[in-house]
């Protein structure tokens, strides 16, 4: 429909003050939101039965969004034991709980996370080849829904839960934090997701 002049005499009102002030405002709000690279935390998670069966008394430490060139692709929340340390996040048992909101394939999952495994810290070829064969063939495909948990026993090493299934053992302790480091390392190519997961804000 085009403009009459009825139409553009309403322009000079809808430009007061009080409405650019306003659009401004929405227009701020927008913008934090398109760059926030996840949620804060939230203290009404359900906890995942499958938690049980590892840990002990756990507690929710945060959660987050991952996004890419704006688009979801999981929530993520942390659990661990009141007494965690972030700086020694090895040192203790924990888990992350991950809802997919897009398709990925298993073999995709493994190869992204050797590479972020690789980045952080760089590990001799034979143990390369070591920790790729032990991750290839150990994520499932994933579809918009699933749930895949993984924890970190400190003495024992990484398991996998599948939409509360158990899904994968791999007794490597030194392997399972290597991969956990990819969301909980200070050098992690995501730092506030880190950073909300371990609920310092950002």
């Amino acid at each position: 429909m085009s403009c009459s002049t009825p139409c553009k005499s309403l322009m000079p009102q809808l430009k007061t003050p009080l409405h650019a002030w306003a659009q401004a405002l929405a227009a701020l709000c927008l913008a934090w939101l398109c760059a926030c690279g996840g949620v804060q935390a939230s203290s009404t998670a359900v906890q995942p039965i499958e938690l049980t069966r590892e840990l002990e008394k756990p507690v929710l430490a945060g959660s987050g969004r991952l996004r890419w060139l704006g688009i979801t692709v999981y929530d993520v929340n942390l659990w661990t034991s009141p007494q965690f340390v972030p700086e020694r996040f090895g040192a203790h048992a924990f888990a992350l709980e991950i809802r997919y909101a897009r398709t990925i394939s298993g073999s995709t999952f493994a190869d992204t996370s050797l590479k972020q495994m690789q980045a952080l810290e760089a590990q001799p070829g034979a143990l390369q080849s070591q920790w790729r064969q032990a991750l290839i063939g150990a994520f499932p495909d994933v579809k918009p829904g699933d749930r895949l948990t993984g924890m970190h026993l400190p003495d024992k090493g990484l398991r996998l839960y599948f939409n509360g299934q158990l899904h994968k053992v791999i007794d490597d302790p030194l392997l399972s934090q290597s991969f956990f480091a990819i969301w909980l390392s200070p050098g992690t190519q995501e730092p506030r997701l880190r950073a909300q997961l371990l609920g310092l804000g950002s």
